[in-house]
């Protein structure tokens, strides 16, 4: 069907989830061992070669979510599995893209992740802990446009050349609703990146328009800036690549809960003879708290092992251990130390 133009994918991931530490401060107190699941089935229809038009791709991604919540046992901020997620069977995305100009300018409308194009480390995508794939400066402070309910929006991006690209988009003030509602505000968000053989280089900056309270004062908006670098590092033999990445992200004290972030890590790909396609990799995500302006300054850092064995074409597998400090923004809190078992299967 790919010549036709049509192409369906399916993905179903499960995963379980095993606190070692009970964190009776700002979780349940309990030690317990969770499975939950994710299935992704996306349909994507290029509209020239299935004999319509050129330029254009309508995308339809169904998502599926099981089990429990493994952050009630840790009772980390930052989400150490990405995957968690109410139990649910929606349409997470559904979007159409029209291209112009051989692909230098396109517009893009619909339900959209913006997490898909906006905040991305393509090193930092290896990792389960949810900061590694876009910083809780953004999630943790506003609501969220992301997995696991994407959001009203349109986009535009612009490509002057194949090193260069500028985008911009517009969301709903809040993807539980999906619909644009003044007192919701909404999300603007603009980014541009730079690219070179070796590395790419990104900045960006959102501003959420809905009155935000904290710290007893109401402000008009909220905003934030970001940074991201993925780098590589050294070629090894064949396809091995070291790449290291780096996230940064900032928001003002005065209105913001999480005020920044910093994280980072190395990405090892084909560095185990025999393992062509196999991933290690081992990342630091930390995040600044306060509960208010005058507060003092506390740190939930976490830290993740993690190795991704490519088995088949179709079946992979992918456990991981993080170690979390002060895990909620509490220092009374102790180290939680936490295991992720994870599979996909790919059909």
């Amino acid at each position: 069907m790919d010549d036709q133009g049509f192409t369906i994918e399916a993905v179903y991931t499960g995963e379980f989830a095993k606190n070692f530490t009970a964190n009776p401060v700002t979780a349940n107190g309990l030690k317990k061992t969770i499975y939950h699941s994710d299935t992704d089935l996306t349909l994507t229809i290029d509209t020239e070669k299935s004999g319509l038009w050129q330029g254009g791709t309508l995308f339809i991604y169904g998502l599926g979510n099981t089990g429990g919540n493994p952050t009630d046992y840790t009772g980390d901020l930052q989400g150490h599995t990405n995957i968690e997620a109410p139990n649910q069977w929606i349409v997470h995305e559904a979007w159409y893209e029209q291209q112009f100009g051989d692909g230098m300018f396109s517009t893009l409308v619909g339900l959209h992740d913006m997490n898909s194009e906006f905040y991305v480390t393509d090193y930092g995508s290896l990792f389960l802990n949810s900061s590694f794939g876009i910083g809780p400066d953004l999630t943790g402070n506003v609501p969220a446009y992301i997995f696991p309910k994407a959001a009203l929006g349109v986009r535009v991006k612009i490509n002057p050349s194949e090193n260069f690209y500028v985008q911009a988009a517009m969301y709903d003030g809040d993807s539980a609703t999906r619909t644009f509602k003044s007192v919701e505000g909404k999300l603007w968000v603009a980014e541009t990146g730079l690219s070179s053989d070796s590395g790419t280089y990104k900045l960006g900056y959102w501003q959420h328009t809905a009155n935000k309270t904290f710290g007893g004062q109401t402000f008009s908006n909220d905003y934030g800036l970001y940074g991201v670098i993925d780098q590589e590092l050294v070629k090894l033999d064949g396809d091995g690549v070291i790449g290291a990445f780096l996230q940064y992200g900032y928001t003002p004290k005065s209105r913001n809960e999480i005020y920044t972030y910093i994280g980072g890590g190395l990405h090892m790909h084909g560095i185990v003879p025999t393992r062509a396609e196999d991933d290690l990799g081992i990342a630091v995500a930390r995040a600044d708290f306060h509960a208010a302006p005058n507060a003092g300054k506390v740190s939930e850092t976490a830290v993740e092992l993690t190795y991704r064995l490519v088995a088949t074409p179709w079946f992979a597998v992918q456990p991981s251990f993080q170690w979390v400090q002060n895990p909620g923004g509490d220092s009374a809190a102790p180290v939680v130390k936490a295991g992720l078992l994870r599979f996909e299967i790919t059909l």
